[in-house]
């Protein structure tokens, strides 16, 4: 019945036990769109009136499982080009600086207007390597 609020200076590890986060929403850009898992575990990206070059995945200093959720606009038909992967630095992943997904390339976006994609990200931070997976077609 009482809230929690850490100033943390750095990363959190939680050991044994589950953990909720809230839904942050990154700022759409048509050039670079950062989803700062810094921030927050899940994000929340809707597309605003244009497709996204890089979509940047900036991550913490501690590996963990992240979330990102991608709606189509009204419109719908929107893509990504590039799934950049980022240390907690803002710095290139030294692992590998692109997201790898399952099956060796970049997921195919569900294009229905006002659907939904997941992309599911486990980010190993000791060799800053980003694994995804996409899970698509989410409607409502």
């Amino acid at each position: 019945a009482a809230h929690l609020t850490l100033d943390i200076d750095g990363h959190v590890e939680f050991d044994g036990c589950g953990v909720g986060f809230d839904l942050v929403t990154p700022t759409y850009d048509l050039s670079t769109t950062v989803v700062d898992f810094k921030t927050g575990n899940k994000q929340f990206l809707t597309f605003v009136g244009g497709n996204i070059t890089n979509l940047e995945f900036h991550f913490p200093a501690t590996s963990g499982n992240f979330v990102c959720l991608i709606k189509q606009d009204g419109t719908g038909s929107r893509t990504i080009t590039n799934y950049r992967a980022k240390d907690s630095a803002g710095n290139a992943a030294n692992g590998s600086s692109s997201t790898l997904f399952a099956g060796g390339g970049n997921p195919t976006l569900t294009t229905d207007a006002n659907h939904v994609d997941i992309i599911s990200i486990f980010w190993d931070a000791d060799n800053e390597i980003a694994y995804a997976v996409a899970s698509l077609d989410f409607q409502f």
